[in-house]
């Protein structure tokens, strides 16, 4: 009996530890500093609705098919700074890398977001390089063909 007490003892502090030292890759970038709005885009807004410039979000990978027009993120809200989980137009993120996360709460809602439409996080290094690599090729295009570099 005393054994078994005392594995149970262990296991439940490996498994506390384990919580804390978790870590997954992912996909990061952060909120432009502004965008077009508005009709025309004649108007320009700060960041976005829910987040101010520069927050960085942690984008999940694609999911609709859209080219990742639309990115499922986890970011800092600009009113609560609270985590909320969002879907945003991918052209009001930039600075696009690859991260290792630390932060529990992050990991909780991407494991959470990823459980609920029944996709695998990042699955390696590697699938989130090539992502940023794509993402800053078509941010170049999209600067070029709007003449904003």
């Amino acid at each position: 009996m005393f054994l078994n007490s005392a594995n149970d003892h262990w296991r439940l502090i490996i498994n506390d530890i384990s919580e804390h030292l978790d870590s997954l890759r992912c996909l990061v970038g952060n909120i432009v500093e502004q965008h077009p709005y508005g009709e025309g885009g004649l108007e320009t807004r700060r960041g976005t609705k829910h987040f101010s410039p520069g927050t960085k979000v942690y984008c999940l990978p694609a999911q609709w098919g859209d080219g990742y027009e639309r990115v499922k993120v986890i970011g800092r809200h600009r009113g609560s700074k609270d985590f909320v989980t969002m879907v945003i137009p991918s052209a009001h993120i930039t600075n696009w890398r690859a991260k290792v996360v630390y932060n529990p709460e992050v990991i909780r809602r991407l494991r959470t977001a990823t459980d609920e439409d029944w996709l695998p996080i990042w699955r390696s290094k590697e699938e989130v390089e090539k992502y940023v690599a794509s993402l800053i090729q078509w941010e170049q295009r999209r600067d070029t063909q709007d003449g904003t570099t």
